[in-house]
């Protein structure tokens, strides 16, 4: 019994040892193995056998090549990875009734978009990133921005007592930390003869989190690079993308008009006055936007449509809860071809949304949707519809050199030219400029800052010449508008201009005419 009791006692002694001999060996100071791979980036990929995926898309991209040679940084998402992204792709995709899609089917400027991510042009090991923030890397491709930054993790109750990993991130462009997506690594600093290799965690959502709503999108996502503005104006055929039973519901087989997005259902076809229009509409149907409402309250939101009856019926939701004041009767404008407008006032919350409309009884075609803060200013950053500038006629709130409205599609009365929008987009536009006219335009800038901004104008000549000025200050200098083709095939003129905040008198100036213009938008930078 003594011998037992002793025995007992000195096996929980050894117990008792053994953390603190775990910690003299080194727990405090440790060192991530560095392991050697006698061979290229490619070939250390071959021969692990849990690349398989990541090789397949490297492949179909042409990128093989290239990382056999060269000096890169690789952050290697393993087979479970993609197995585990694909799935939950095909899995939403069953339920919305849709083909499966695979690495070897996904188009091929949205995979390169992907592949690109996880290769970094030069060799930068965990040591390069062990600054506070991090260094900036540079995909292999496109120049595009991404970030890695090296820390320990604690264990066992120690604060950086484990072992070293390191952050990788898309920046998505901006400086907010928070809006960047980012993957952490499980083994670091493999060493090849042309460059490092770093392991992803196979849950990381870094690159497909935008990926997997690209390849064929499964997912209502903007079709446009942004969401559209309001107060502003929305051509109906930019509904979102995503495809049927996402971003819209069509009860068609395909597109009967042809015309804009062939490969949807949505029927879009060209409108007889000008521009596209939605039709062969059915009752049930739906198509979603993405929209930015820059202030809340009141808009009138007027909907330009062709009917032949006078029961067409459709209302909006934001969010998927309607839209109080939304839901309109149509009256008769004498024909799908024959158009007029609708006015109903609304109440809107500022902020990112999802705007359903939604055809209540379909009898009609439809144009596009305009929203205008009702007895407001229009405000910055937003979109400024260059047909709506102030109120207060010739001298005051514009100057134009003759006294018709040559176009005669909006504000008819006035001397400042204007005519439908004849792409896409829907809308209007300014035409025929001439040297020295101008228009005003009040706004609110909500922020001091800088901000990007686009003209959207377009023409068949190499002269025309315009700026911006606010309150009396020209803050873009002369902009030329490039030769487009038509007045109507319009074309971004981009800068960028530093605006205090409050109430500004925005001018548009014409310095050599020759061209139309639709909007001016502003954009924060960052």
């Amino acid at each position: 019994m003594v011998n037992i009791k002793m025995l007992l006692i000195a096996g929980l002694a050894m117990m008792m040892l053994l953390p603190c001999c775990k910690k003299d060996s080194g727990y405090y100071s440790y060192e991530n193995q560095l392991r050697e791979f006698d061979g290229n980036i490619f070939e250390f990929l071959q021969s692990e056998h849990q690349y398989d995926s990541f090789l397949l898309a490297i492949e179909r991209v042409h990128l093989t090549d290239t990382l056999k040679s060269g000096m890169y940084t690789v952050f290697a998402p393993t087979d479970a990875s993609f197995k585990q992204a694909i799935e939950n792709m095909n899995t939403l995709r069953n339920i919305q009734g849709r083909a499966h899609m695979f690495i070897s089917t996904v188009p091929y400027e949205q995979l390169d978009s992907l592949v690109c991510r996880y290769i970094v042009r030069d060799t930068f090991g965990s040591r390069d990133m062990v600054l506070q923030d991090g260094i900036g890397l540079t995909s292999i491709r496109y120049n595009y921005p991404m970030h890695g930054k090296f820390s320990r993790t604690d264990a066992e109750g120690h604060v950086n007592g484990g072992p070293g990993i390191i952050t990788y991130s898309d920046t998505k462009g901006v400086i907010y930390t928070d809006r960047w997506s980012n993957a952490t690594t499980v083994a670091i600093d493999i060493k090849t003869k042309n460059g490092l290799v770093n392991v992803l965690e196979k849950d990381h959502m870094f690159g497909f989190d935008e990926f997997i709503p690209r390849m064929n999108p499964t997912v209502s996502s903007s079709w446009n690079e942004f969401p559209f503005y309001i107060p502003g104006v929305i051509g109906l055929e930019q509904y979102n993308r995503g495809g049927n039973k996402v971003a819209y519901l069509d009860f068609s087989l395909n597109n009967q008009g042809g015309q804009y997005r062939p490969a949807d259902q949505v029927d879009i076809t060209t409108a007889g006055e000008a521009g596209l229009k939605v039709g062969w509409t059915e009752t049930g149907e739906w198509m979603d936007y993405t929209v930015e409402v820059t202030e809340s309250g009141e808009y009138d939101m007027t909907l330009r449509y062709g009917s032949g009856g006078d029961d067409g019926r459709i209302h909006l939701e934001m969010d998927s809860r309607p839209v109080v004041g939304s839901a309109v009767v149509m009256p008769g404008s004498g024909g799908y071809d024959t158009f007029r407008d609708i006015t109903t006032t609304i109440q809107l919350t500022a902020g990112r949304h999802m705007l359903k409309v939604y055809f209540d009884f379909a009898n009609f075609d439809l144009r596009f949707l305009k929203f205008m803060r009702k007895g407001a200013p229009m405000t910055i950053p937003g979109v400024i519809t260059l047909e709506d500038y102030d109120s207060g006629g010739e001298g005051v709130a514009y100057h134009d050199n003759n006294t018709n409205n040559e176009g005669g599609k909006y504000r008819t009365n006035e001397g400042v030219d204007i005519d439908f929008s004849k792409n896409e987009g829907g809308g209007f536009q300014v035409g025929w400029t001439s040297t020295g006219e101008w228009m005003n335009y009040t706004v609110v800038v909500k922020e001091t800052g800088y901000y990007n901004t686009f003209i959207l104008a377009g023409t068949n000549r190499d002269d025309g010449v315009f700026h911006l000025e606010f309150d009396g200050v020209d803050v873009t200098g002369q902009l030329k508008v490039p030769n487009t083709g038509d007045y109507h095939k319009r074309q971004n003129i981009a800068t960028s201009v530093y605006l205090t905040k409050g109430t500004h008198v925005m001018r548009f100036f014409v310095d050599h005419e020759g061209f139309d213009v639709k909007s001016v938008t502003f954009r924060p930078i960052n």
